[in-house]
């Protein structure tokens, strides 16, 4: 090989280990993402394609060469492909990953050692990564994970390297022709000019991946109460703000609902802060299923909890209540011989045309105050003279 090919072989495998590299920090920083593991273990591997090609005139023989570089090649792709099933969340069974690298690596041996064919042994490494890159650029144009735009990209980089190894392959098979010579350097014009930039393209696309699902769970982190899996507050008026402004265009209704857990503090001075996150736990998920997947729900404070109900009067979000609160009863939560019956007040306040957004959740409030005041387990309408479903053990 000339000088240039050379330096270009070990500019790739230092910019294999930097994309190894980058990968493995994201899995040791990111809450270790398998996917991130598996494309580091990738790159590894094709830092050492690289450096196999750079020392082929040092290696025992061209056999060793050749089987050597295309099991590398055949791992490197799976462990690639791997690590896209993993962020997918597609069944991956690691077991015909290893069956599948068995094969080709005993078919590669067949066209090197027993039946040599100098077309096939170099056409099946590069035709096997065309067809896992195409299978990955269709996977990620298949999902509907966000982020869709990041997702995209690296599908049409991974179908153009994918392509681009299905050319080489191509002229691989065509080595044994008349035009031996252009196919030659048609092929080493393919892989140390057009492949080396794909390759590195689709290395960026896939720390674009990593990057993008990163800003994008932290951005739910951002709008998300850990504990609970509803909306904190600050995503719960995001999407109450939503409903406002729809509601408002269509000069439909708008309720809102703040409900708390009764006596909370009991439960954590008894049996622990454990059991004061399991009630918080069993009330939301009780109350997520209460209410249309349309509405607003999140958790607003230690023990409050808010709903807004589009297009719903407060007669309406007074009837769920009153349903919530009966499945609340017929649930107790139950954790190894402790058996506790929760209960909750709610305060509920209907849009009116003077409101804004912070004057509704003033008037719910209030409405809490009162059903608090009046001996807890009670539904409150703001305005209403009356109290629904007072409890007796107020």
């Amino acid at each position: 090989m000339g000088p240039v090919i050379d330096y270009l072989l070990a500019s790739l495998v230092v910019i294999s280990i930097v994309l190894a590299g980058a990968n493995y920090l994201a899995y040791r920083l990111f809450e270790r993402p398998r996917h991130a593991l598996m494309w580091a273990v990738a790159f590894s591997l094709a830092a050492l394609q690289y450096l196999i090609n750079l020392l082929r005139e040092a290696l025992p023989s061209n056999d060793f060469y050749w089987q050597s570089a295309n099991m590398v090649s055949f791992a490197l792709v799976l462990f690639a492909l791997w690590g896209h099933s993993e962020r997918l969340r597609l069944h991956t069974d690691w077991r015909n990953l290893l069956a599948c690298f068995a094969g080709l690596s005993l078919l590669s041996a067949v066209f090197i050692l027993w039946v040599p064919m100098d077309n096939l042994r170099t056409a099946l490494a590069p035709g096997f990564a065309c067809l896992a890159m195409i299978h990955i650029a269709l996977a990620l144009v298949r999902s509907t994970r966000e982020p869709r735009l990041a997702q995209v990209v690296a599908a049409v980089i991974h179908l153009l390297f994918g392509l681009t190894q299905g050319l080489a392959a191509a002229i691989a098979l065509n080595l044994n022709s008349d035009a031996r010579e252009q196919m030659v350097q048609l092929y080493t014009a393919v892989n140390f000019g057009l492949m080396p930039t794909l390759f590195i393209a689709l290395g960026i696309s896939v720390i674009f991946l990593l990057a993008t699902d990163l800003a994008s769970r932290l951005s739910t982190m951002a709008l998300v109460d850990s504990l609970t899996g509803l909306n904190n507050r600050r995503g719960y008026m995001q999407a109450t703000e939503g409903l406002w402004a729809r509601c408002r265009r269509a000069d439909k209704p708008l309720s809102l609902m703040i409900a708390d857990l009764d006596y909370f503090k009991r439960i954590n001075d008894r049996y622990g802060h454990s059991m004061g996150d399991r009630a918080l736990q069993h009330f939301a998920r009780i109350l997520r299923e209460s209410v249309r997947v349309e509405d607003a729900l999140g958790r607003i404070g230690g023990e409050e909890f808010a709903v807004t109900f589009g297009e719903m009067s407060s007669a309406e979000a007074e009837a769920i209540a009153l349903r919530f609160r009966a499945a609340l009863a017929r649930q107790p939560l139950r954790f190894g011989s402790v058996e506790l019956e929760l209960r909750a007040s709610f305060g509920i306040a209907e849009w009116r045309d003077k409101d804004d957004l912070a004057s509704l959740l003033k008037r719910a409030d209030v409405a809490l105050y009162d059903a608090k005041a009046a001996g807890r387990d009670v539904v409150m309408v703001s305005g209403a003279r009356s109290l629904v479903g007072m409890a007796s053990n107020g």
